[in-house]
């Protein structure tokens, strides 16, 4: 909340590169856009100290989330990604779903208020569903989810019984009953198959 805007964005991402000390930087709500987040992204391919990002309430936009996802995808050693009220919405979250795909580091990943809908919620199930073994919690509050994206979760869910998640939220989204208990039978079956493993579903 320091109405740093692109250019204190680039200026702190320029001695990002050559920090080797810092592991927790909190630059949300700082009116960073696009170029901030490509900015942002560069830094985060050579920085690999850097283990939790907050750039939330940022309006980086479609375009400075793929450049995010792209970073993350293979050469940052980020843990904790939160980019919730960024304004990504489907088109950046199918850019993060295949980040998910690869990478081998976020455990953390919040995308709350991103406006992600079904097709976004599904993109990130296919990601949750095929391979990723790291991914522990993930929230998708806010997001104008519909049922069709719960039944794409908890299809997620049951292909993946032996997977990392364990929290996923939903929390004010348009899902029904129907979607609810999709997703609630999906959880049942897993622990079900797996009953060692934690896992649990925020309405």
């Amino acid at each position: 909340m320091n109405e740093l805007c692109d250019l204190g964005a680039i200026d702190i991402c320029k001695a990002l590169k050559l920090n080797a000390g810092i592991e927790i930087l909190d630059i949300g709500g700082n009116n960073i856009l696009e170029k901030g987040a490509e900015s942002l992204a560069e830094a985060l391919m050579e920085n690999k100290t850097l283990r939790t990002l907050e750039l939330g309430y940022n309006p980086i936009g479609p375009k400075g989330g793929a450049s995010l996802a792209n970073a993350v995808k293979f050469h940052s050693n980020i843990s904790t990604l939160r980019m919730g009220w960024c304004k990504i919405t489907k088109e950046g979250a199918w850019h993060i779903a295949d980040a998910m795909k690869y990478n081998q580091c976020v455990t953390v990943l919040d995308l709350r208020g991103n406006e992600l809908g079904d097709e976004g919620c599904a993109a990130l199930a296919q990601s949750l569903s095929l391979v990723n073994e790291k991914l522990s919690s993930l929230d998708l509050g806010y997001n104008e989810i519909k049922d069709n994206g719960a039944f794409a979760l908890a299809q997620a869910i049951k292909n993946n019984a032996d997977g990392s998640i364990a929290s996923i939220s939903v929390n004010n989204n348009y899902i029904t009953k129907f979607g609810e208990v999709a997703l609630t039978e999906a959880v049942e079956l897993v622990q079900e198959l797996n009953p060692e493993r934690d896992l649990y579903v925020q309405f």
